[in-house]
């Protein structure tokens, strides 16, 4: 999309003018939103990637309790990929992934593997060890969810409510 030089000074002579009469609209009042019902607990699932003392990676689905989980995520990076293999290696700090678009296959030194598809939540913490193997399957986009080093993932996730 082209911009004209005219129509930057147009629109920076008017939001002076806004600005310096201080006459910007007020914003209309939000209408109070109907309450939802919360979901059945343990309706999320994150697919947790984490190593034990021997260095070893494993997964489990780990389900998510409570209706609103607020994240102290430190930084944000999405990516596109192409199919193809990323070898083995360690998540370089704790991260949660949000596959957007494609298909993936995670694969552990446990000898274990477990097929990550579109909107799939993974946690990946094993930052030390032996690693994960990642198969691109096809064009893969990803939102990463850097957490800091603090983040305690289980404790996030909640335990269930007791009957």
């Amino acid at each position: 999309m082209e911009t004209s030089r005219r129509n930057i000074l147009a629109a920076g002579t008017a939001l002076t003018a806004l600005v310096a009469t201080g006459s910007a609209a007020e914003p209309a009042p939000r209408a109070a939103r109907p309450a939802v019902p919360a979901c059945k607990p343990g309706t999320m699932e994150v697919i947790h990637v984490y190593a034990d003392a021997d260095g070893t990676s494993h997964y489990r689905r780990v389900p998510v309790y409570g209706t609103m989980k607020e994240l102290p995520v430190a930084r944000v990076v999405a990516t596109c990929m192409a199919p193809g293999v990323e070898d083995w290696h360690n998540a370089p700090m704790k991260t949660f992934t949000i596959n957007t678009v494609g298909d993936i296959r995670g694969e552990f030194s446990d000898g274990t593997s477990v097929p990550i598809g579109k909107g799939d939540l993974v946690y990946l913490e094993d930052t030390t060890g032996k690693g994960h193997l990642t198969q691109l399957l096809s064009e893969v986009a990803n939102l990463f969810l850097q957490m800091p080093d603090d983040f305690d993932f289980l404790a996030w996730a909640g335990r269930p409510p007791e009957s």
